[in-house]
């Protein structure tokens, strides 16, 4: 009996110590899977702020994208809409031009002076020839053809002078119903015209060279 009893404490001793080593074993499991939960949610958390980082820095680039393409399409318009305004007031002063020249024709085609303290004449007829009238409208319209092209009298065309039709290069030498008034009134309009078309060229060229440079 006294034998038995050191065997049974040692075996108490023995359990203890086998159910000691258990519990730390299984504590020390528990805190490390926490440890390991806790760094994946700490990275995993970490990914996520990095992911929401990134998200809105693309959003905040496309916004400021978006923003700078509307700026620049409204100023791009508005510099249209300067330009065609541009434009239209030069159109108005070219035309504006224009009239105060008509209005000159009559006195610079009808009379002169020999002298500054002569008195003012009749201005002797001039004669235009139907040639030369066509070589005045194949220059103007860039043409070359072998007789004239009858054209509206003045006041009712935006270009060329009036000539008798003809059929032959012959009739070149024939006088055609052309007067120094026709002719001045006919340069007035196509200088307006010319005037025009290089304002309208020059305002495109500008469009274009700042449409480049965006």
């Amino acid at each position: 009996m006294n034998s038995i009893k050191p065997l049974l404490v040692w075996l108490l001793v023995l359990a203890a110590a086998i159910g000691g080593l258990a519990l730390v074993h299984s504590h020390g499991h528990d805190q490390g899977f926490a440890l390991a939960k806790a760094e994946g949610d700490a990275a995993l958390g970490k990914q996520t702020t990095a992911h929401e980082e990134e998200l809105r820095r693309l959003a905040e680039s496309a916004a400021a994208g978006l923003k700078n393409a509307a700026d620049e399409l409204i100023a791009s318009q508005a510099y249209g809409n300067q330009l065609a305004a541009d434009l239209v007031a030069k159109r108005d002063e070219l035309r504006a031009v224009t009239e105060k020249l008509n209005g000159e024709i009559q006195r610079v085609t009808t009379l002169y002076r020999r002298a500054l303290d002569a008195q003012p004449e009749a201005l002797p007829p001039a004669l235009f020839t139907v040639g030369f009238v066509r070589v005045w409208n194949n220059a103007l319209f860039g043409t070359a053809t072998s007789s004239a092209a009858a054209v509206p009298s003045t006041g009712t065309t935006t270009g060329g002078a009036d000539a008798t039709p003809s059929g032959s290069s012959a009739a070149d030498d024939l006088i055609a119903g052309v007067t120094r008034a026709d002719l001045l009134a006919n340069q007035i309009r196509n200088g307006e015209g010319y005037a025009a078309c290089r304002a309208q060229l020059t305002q495109l060229i500008e469009w274009n060279t700042r449409n480049g440079r965006n």
